[in-house]
């Protein structure tokens, strides 16, 4: 990994030497740049993929201070490495609340992105009362991640959502969750409190602005994200939707499905 001073703020990056179109992930909750590992290989034949740590995740800061873990701020800062890196017209990657903070990202500065991918992602809370009620809902798991991690970890992996319609490869399945285990609980609660999906400032009417490609991806068995990608991709003007099979974590449950919906985007989009 390489390391990058952003403000107050240090974040983990790792990329590979390409000349091929750059495609900068962000992970979801709980994890780290590692959860894509068994795609980077495939990803290098069609582009140069770019891995980071969000922060309070893997090797990046883990400032303790919801306020720091503000969209506002993660946006200034991953838009502050895209320069750094000097990385021209990258595509945008996003899982869950990667894919959350990579719309905002997108959404402030659109120009500078060739397209966005978006994997079980939402754009926010639209509806005020229902944004309370999940901002007290991410305020309680923050809570239970930092009276008892291990309890929370066995409860949150036994969700439903994560639930799929094919077997997953065991290796993966335990790396995955030894990745979530390793992961700082002060910071998780952090992060659940500055940038949980009731925190964050809703961005469904501002994605009708959105014109560049977007492609979204969720798992057939994954009811909830079929009903808001299929809302969604009617509010982007240029999107399409592909459901695969697989549940919420399509990346892990159906990675070659997942390749090939990625390839052929980039392919279809690629500058000239």
């Amino acid at each position: 990994m390489d390391f990058i001073k952003i403000n107050d703020v240090t974040y983990a990056y790792q990329q590979q030497e390409a000349n091929l179109p750059p495609l900068l992930m962000l992970h979801g909750f709980m994890g780290d740049h590692r959860v894509f590992d068994h795609l980077n290989k495939k990803l290098t034949k069609f582009c140069n993929p770019i891995v980071i740590d969000l922060l309070g995740y893997g090797e990046s800061s883990k400032p303790s201070n919801p306020d720091r873990h503000h969209e506002s701020k993660q946006i200034k800062d991953i838009l502050f490495l895209i320069n750094k890196l000097k990385l021209q017209n990258p595509y945008l990657y996003g899982y869950s609340m990667g894919g959350r903070l990579a719309l905002k990202i997108a959404l402030a500065q659109p120009n500078s992105f060739q397209g966005l991918i978006l994997e079980s992602a939402n754009c926010g809370i639209t509806e005020k009362q229902a944004r309370l009620e999940r901002q007290k809902v991410d305020n309680l798991r923050a809570d239970q991640i930092e009276d008892d991690f291990e309890s929370f970890l066995s409860g949150w992996t036994s969700l439903d959502l994560f639930d799929s319609p094919l077997p997953i490869d065991k290796k993966l399945a335990q790396k995955y969750h030894r990745i979530q285990s390793e992961q700082l609980p002060a910071a998780l609660a952090a992060s659940l409190r500055g940038f949980g999906t009731g925190t964050m400032t809703p961005a469904y009417n501002e994605v009708t602005n959105f014109t560049r490609p977007v492609l979204l991806l969720a798992g057939s068995a994954d009811k909830k994200y079929q009903q808001i990608n299929n809302e969604l991709v009617n509010r982007f003007p240029n999107a399409i939707f592909k459901s695969v099979k697989a549940g919420h974590r399509v990346h892990l449950d159906n990675p070659t499905a997942l390749l090939n919906e990625i390839k052929n985007f980039i392919t279809i989009n690629k500058s000239t």
